[in-house]
């Protein structure tokens, strides 16, 4: 043990030295694993699934209202949990008539007699004691006799949207919904008054106060459900120099930073352009340098960070339909690369968009588990299935063969994001990589360890993994093919020895899977302590900061990350300094794919414990015209428990 605590300490002064490069060609890429090693983030270890592999489903009924076969395969196989209702008060609103003891307030008696839903006890103790769900509302929803507060600008595709003007009976009502029309065990943990809200709201003080008054209400009659907002479609903040992160700020700052978690969702809008995929790419590089602003601006204002939901996430081709959302491009595909008619076809023809979602949930996913301090919920927008509605909606993970038969579920693509993930759990350890296009995590689960790596860019990737005792380990794949229809599949192989290489395809995932004789000690722990900069949005010429680490503790490593914006072909890479030392960064190999309208990433790189001070000064610039912005600046050191 000895040995492999000296070896891995040598391994790290070369990790050091290996990001010393300035350029991605031609560059070599390690993972530094030590499985022996608990790796805390803000004192959180474990990692709980319930966060993060979740259906979009509200489980409420769940258990009746799916076949047999998809129940155990989903719910006792892959281990899925629950995420998302849609809709609170709507239904209802049909129901409640208007209080004669109080114009403009419901009258709640007749929900006072709902019986609620029972479910068997397999179901129960597999997902309880709660489903854990979040829950957002529709727009339009309340009851006209509360009112409707709009603007004229809020109109989409031609119709109003409105918020109910009384918002105390508003609050009122929806609390009364979420007290008598659930049980303990599928009532909603997260509720967010309104999806996705026109963006002429984003800023209004009413939408603020009919946060802080839902709030007010639903913790007067239902303790322990939580309310947040304000459920913005986007997360590209980063966008017209932090235009929209503007927008996020004011509705933080009109609710006080007071509301139990604010919101957003994280979607990869994907076209088809010089036969790939490209787009407004968020997940990955980028959302990691929003999660850090929201958090860096948070500490600075109210001293704390914040809690935060996302009911949806996952990525889509648009402004194309189809017999579904990008159908039409994947029939053009689909017909170059392989013509067909069967329903078999079909499928694979489904799995070209199915693999674009599933590309930007993975990605979302790795990303929200290095922030498990503040993510309280996280649900790709992954649907059991939609066949009320909709039986060839695109996010379902089974649909009717044929489209027609639902005798017969039909699973889709997605559903491997749940068979991928399906026993992943335990301890965080730690696992480092010197390459920013590969996101890596590893957890130990008894004997069991999971080492995962994500390919964020089109290139191959050939890892060289230093920590690795054993070389007979299952490998987990899901990516796509040359054909860009989804690829999925698992095997036993023997890793070559000394050194260990595994190859990564573009845009491909893997888990490596080791089993060990016995469980896996822990002989050490670090916890990452998150270190915030000043200031944030700071124009690139500017771009000074200063950031308090810990003093007079053992820090084992450091990572500087630098979330910025600029304008398509300038520079990419800045020069940095900390502290008067230099650092070289490397730029990242999927930097091409976060040009759309803008350049916008996290630069992430290692910094040596020995230059850092109790305050540190970090110079960023670059030799073009100095354009764009630097959005926040974050140091997360590892102190030695």
């Amino acid at each position: 043990m000895i040995y492999r605590y000296v070896r891995f300490n040598i391994l790290m002064i070369i990790l050091f030295f290996s990001l010393n490069v300035h350029s991605n060609q031609g560059k070599k890429s390690y993972v530094y694993l030590d499985y022996n090693t608990d790796r805390s983030i803000q004192g959180v270890l474990h990692l709980d699934r319930k966060k993060y592999f979740n259906v979009c489903d509200s489980g409420v009924g769940f258990d009746q209202r799916i076949d047999q076969k998809s129940f155990d395969t989903l719910v006792l196989d892959y281990n899925i949990n629950f995420g998302r209702n849609l809709g609170l008060v709507k239904w209802w609103t049909q129901q409640v008539e208007e209080d004669i003891n109080r114009p403009g307030y419901a009258n709640i008696e007749s929900l006072k007699n709902y019986q609620t839903k029972t479910y068997s006890d397999t179901f129960i103790n597999k997902c309880g004691p709660s489903l854990d769900i979040s829950c957002h509302g529709v727009p339009n929803s309340y009851p006209e006799f509360m009112g409707k507060y709009t603007k004229d600008i809020a109109n989409h595709n031609g119709k109003q949207e409105w918020l109910p003007e009384n918002i105390d009976a508003a609050s009122e009502f929806a609390a009364a919904v979420l007290k008598h029309t659930f049980s303990s065990f599928d009532r909603p943990v997260y509720y967010e008054p309104v999806n996705e809200p026109h963006w002429a709201f984003w800023t209004d003080t009413h939408f603020a106060n009919w946060h802080l008054k839902m709030k007010e209400k639903v913790h007067e009659s239902v303790p322990g459900v939580l309310v947040g907002g304000p459920c913005f479609s986007v997360a590209y903040f980063y966008r017209d120099d932090y235009k929209i992160w503007n927008s996020f700020k004011t509705f933080v700052d009109k609710t006080n930073g007071e509301l139990d978690f604010y919101s957003f969702h994280a979607y990869d809008f994907f076209t088809w352009k010089n036969n790939d995929f490209v787009g407004r790419i968020q997940s990955g590089l980028p959302l990691e340098g929003v999660l850090d602003l929201v958090q860096n601006y948070m500490v600075n204002s109210f001293s704390e960070e914040k809690k935060l939901v996302f009911s949806e996430h996952g990525g889509y081709i648009i402004r194309d339909k189809g017999i579904y959302d990008g159908e039409s491009t994947a029939a053009k595909i689909a017909s170059q690369y392989f013509p067909g008619k069967t329903f078999t076809h079909e499928m694979k023809k489904r799995s070209i968009v199915n693999s674009l979602m599933l590309q930007a949930t993975i990605a979302n996913t790795l990303t929200f588990l290095d922030h498990p301090h503040v993510i309280q919920k996280a649900v790709p927008f992954l649907l059991p299935n939609s066949w009320e509605w909709d039986e060839k909606y695109y996010a379902q993970l089974f649909v009717p063969d044929l489209y027609t038969d639902q005798t017969t579920p039909v699973p889709t693509h997605l559903i491997n994001f749940f068979r991928f993930f399906r026993d992943v759990k335990g301890r965080r350890v730690k696992a480092i990589c010197n390459d920013p296009d590969i996101q890596t995590r590893a957890f130990v689960d008894k004997n069991k360890l999971f080492l995962i790596l994500n390919n964020l860019s089109a290139n191959n990737e050939s890892l060289t993994l230093y920590g690795l005792s054993s070389t007979d380990v299952q490998i987990r794949r899901i990516g796509r093919n040359k054909d860009f229809s989804g690829r999925y599949n698992e095997e036993n192989i023997t890793l070559p020895n000394s050194p260990q290489i595994l190859k990564l395809n573009g845009y491909e995932t893997a888990i490596v899977v080791v089993e060990f004789d016995e469980d896996i000690k822990c002989t050490s722990k670090i916890n990452e302590v998150i270190c915030y900069g000043d200031r944030i949005t700071v124009p690139a010429s500017e771009a000074t900061f200063k950031i308090k680490t810990p003093q007079n503790q053992n820090i084992e490593y450091a990572t500087l990350r630098i979330g910025l914006t600029r304008n398509i072909n300038l520079e990419r890479t800045p020069e940095l300094f900390v502290n008067g030392n230099k650092i070289e960064l490397v730029e990242e190999s999927c930097a091409e794919r976060l040009e759309d309208k803008e350049y916008a990433t996290t630069k992430i790189v290692m910094i040596d414990p020995k230059i850092l001070k109790e305050t540190n000064i970090v110079d960023i610039s670059f030799s073009d015209e100095e354009q764009g912005v630097i959005g926040s600046v974050v140091l997360r050191v590892a102190v030695k428990d």
